[in-house]
């Protein structure tokens, strides 16, 4: 599902996806557009649909992880981590420098400018492990 910011009502729906606190979501880099990962699905299923089963374009796709708390009733993102899934690891996809900076920061953005807390001293990293 495509999404232009953060919100309560997407971490009730898409969130604690593998495991509790996880909201997974993909950056297209192409165009900056952000879509949330269902819970049900690998990456690695959802992204082909994505790019139209032309596993070329899979390098555009940068997956990242919202790890939220729960505090009195409301969530609170702790870390953002861009630049790991299934597809990385099982798939062998590998992804330019410059596209994973320019996801995180897209992903900084949808949730800076969304309606959920922001822990104070969030974690904010990229791993390049799986870079080009």
């Amino acid at each position: 599902m495509k999404a232009d910011l953060l919100t309560q009502k997407l971490i009730e729906m898409y969130g604690n996806r593998k495991r509790k606190g996880r909201l997974s979501v993909v950056v297209n880099t192409s165009n900056s557009d952000v879509y949330v990962v269902p819970k049900n699905k690998e990456h690695i299923n959802y992204c082909l649909n994505l790019v139209g089963d032309d596993v070329r374009k899979l390098e555009k796709i940068v997956p990242s992880h919202i790890n939220y708390d729960t505090v009195e009733s409301l969530y609170e993102v702790i870390s953002i981590i861009t630049g790991e899934s299934g597809m990385e690891r099982g798939y062998g996809v590998r992804h330019r420098h410059d596209d994973l900076n320019i996801a995180h920061q897209r992903v900084l953005d949808f949730v800076h400018n969304g309606k959920i807390f922001v822990h104070p001293n969030l974690e904010s990293r990229i791993i390049y492990d799986y870079s080009s």
